[in-house]
Parts: C-alpha cells; structure tokens; sequence
C-alpha cells in the first residue's frame, strides 16, 4: 500500500470529465485520507460552493494542476483547532 500524495488541507483540482457539473469546477480542500478501495486511494473533499463532502478517487485528480503536498496552492496558514485540552483559557 502506497502513502497518499496529497494530505489533510491540500487543495486539489480534478480532472475535466463529463459527469463534473459545472458548480463543482475549480479548487476542492482535501479533507481527509480515506482507505484504499479496490487498491485506489482515496480522498474527501469539499468545494467551496458546495454544502457537502465528496469521496474521490487519487486518480481523478489532476496532477498538473494540483500540487503535492508541502507546496500548495493556498498559501494561508491552516487555522488551529477549536478544541482546547484543558478547557478554556
């Protein structure tokens, strides 16, 4: 089993199909690795004008345009968990 190429916060961008509507083009932010089905990896996702999470394959992304993980396509600082150990401050 191979190690994921992209990871928690990425951002990606699939690949032009005929079953993508035109609402879910652009930039997804990878949220989580998920477990290989049927020896593909795979990834949820969430576009930012959609209300929910995608499951997708490793291998509807677009590797051109997505870069791998460490060099990003967003360039903001990942916000800190909201869970604080310890309770409030």
């Amino acid at each position: 089993m191979a190690a994921h190429l992209y990871k928690t916060g990425d951002m990606v961008v699939l690949k032009d199909g005929p079953v993508r509507l035109s609402r879910s083009v652009g930039v997804c932010k990878v949220l989580a690795t998920l477990p290989e089905q049927q020896g593909t990896r795979r990834y949820r996702v969430r576009f930012e004008s959609e209300g929910f999470d995608r499951s997708i394959a490793e291998d509807e992304i677009d590797r051109d345009r997505s870069p791998r993980s460490g060099s990003g396509l967003d360039t903001k600082k990942p916000a800190g968990s909201w869970l604080t150990p310890g309770g409030p401050a």
